[in-house]
């Protein structure tokens, strides 16, 4: 089983978190829509999904700190 945690906007506009475990992404956002019916899922991950995300964070901030133009050139300063 893995955690996964969601990110809702509820019916006034505010955002809130929720989580829980499942076998799959599919089974947690079935069982979370299902606990929240009144609200809709703006974004669902995993631990992994949360470390690969950290990563790409990472390696991009990391490039443009070495000078990596990862921009191209149309990119205005």
């Amino acid at each position: 089983m893995t955690y996964y945690h969601a990110v809702f906007e509820g019916e006034d506009g505010s955002e809130f978190g929720a989580g829980c475990e499942a076998s799959s992404r599919e089974e947690a956002r079935r069982r979370l829509e299902d606990n929240y019916p009144e609200s809709r899922i703006v974004q669902l991950e995993s631990p992994e999904d949360a470390r690969e995300r950290d990563y790409d964070l990472y390696a991009r901030i990391s490039a443009e700190i070495d000078g990596d133009d990862h921009y191209g050139d149309d990119y205005d300063d």
